[in-house]
């Protein structure tokens, strides 16, 4: 029911002044309550006027003016509490309005998005890096990357109602871990874990061991990896000497450039749906998910 226009409402007053008003006939033409046409009468009788910012029931917590202070103050101000925000504004409220009022203002909880900040140096590498690739074939590219998954990360965000005891989730080790090198290229993908530390002898034995068996389809390919050191390895060099495969210039903070990372996104997260509470739950649900992987996702992943 829209709010009655002061035409409407001198209307109201107009046909009270006759001397007598057909109260629902008038809420009928003017699509309001009956209720509405009493509250107008009353005040205009208190104060001879027909005044609009007139209205009934508690009044807000906080005015238009208010309201628009808060968010601006959300916006310069975005991991802000309710608690924060109450001392910068210095409202005269509680901090539960404040959380009320930024609900529907439409913030809602995200997790931020981390970036380092980088150099105009590596700005223009990127940017060099972005012009030489542009157009080439997306499909001739390999995209290699290390992951390290553990079980540290229990920082999960659980619902419960006021009263409820906060539910536990037990594991049988903090120190459950995996370490998994992937690969991903248009017509295929390589995922494996590896216990051992990674060097420019033990990196190479990795790569070879894992992309055998495609190695000559793969002759003639970019390979695109970041720019950690047995990446860039003297015996890597070699090695992609070896079999025609040309090793990216990497420019560095670019893992949005590698393709890859978007696939560990889903891999871990799919692994997180899993719940693994142990080492070998771990490591059986890494194995599941990487096994499961579809071809369609990788190229979808590589294609963005």
């Amino acid at each position: 029911m829209s709010q009655l226009s002061e035409e409407e409402r001198w209307y109201i007053i107009h046909e009270w002044k006759k001397g007598f008003i057909n109260v629902r006939q008038v809420a009928l033409f003017l699509n309001c309550h009956i209720n509405t046409i009493y509250r107008i009468i009353n005040h205009y009788r208190c104060h001879r006027n027909v005044d609009h910012k007139f209205r009934s029931g508690r009044p807000p917590a906080l005015s238009p003016a208010q309201v628009k202070k808060l968010d601006k103050t959300i916006q310069r101000n975005r991991p802000a509490t309710a608690a924060e925000l109450l001392s910068i504004t210095q409202f005269n409220t509680t901090e539960r309005t404040i959380q009320r009022y930024r609900l529907s203002l439409g913030y809602r909880p995200r997790k931020s998005v981390i970036k380092v900040k980088i150099n105009k140096m590596n700005e223009h590498n990127r940017f060099e890096f972005a012009s030489l690739h542009h157009r080439t074939d997306i499909k001739k590219y390999i995209f290699e990357d290390e992951c390290y998954i553990g079980l540290r990360n229990t920082n999960q965000i659980v619902w419960c109602k006021r009263g409820e005891s906060t539910p536990r989730k037990e594991i049988s080790s903090v120190r459950a871990h995996i370490n998994l090198i992937g690969f991903i290229w248009w017509n295929g993908y390589v995922f494996r874990r590896f216990d051992h530390w990674l060097n420019g002898d033990t990196y190479c034995a990795a790569v070879n061991e894992a992309l055998s068996e495609d190695i000559e389809a793969l002759n003639g390919f970019v390979y695109v990896s970041d720019g950690v050191k047995w990446h860039r390895s003297a015996q890597f060099k070699r090695w992609c000497e070896q079999h025609d495969i040309e090793l990216c210039n990497w420019p560095g903070y670019s893992a949005d450039f590698n393709a890859i990372e978007l696939v560990w996104n889903i891999i871990k997260q799919q692994i997180k749906n899993k719940n693994p509470k142990s080492q070998r739950e771990l490591e059986n649900a890494a194995d599941e998910v990487c096994g499961n992987l579809s071809l369609n996702v990788v190229q979808s992943c590589i294609k963005k």
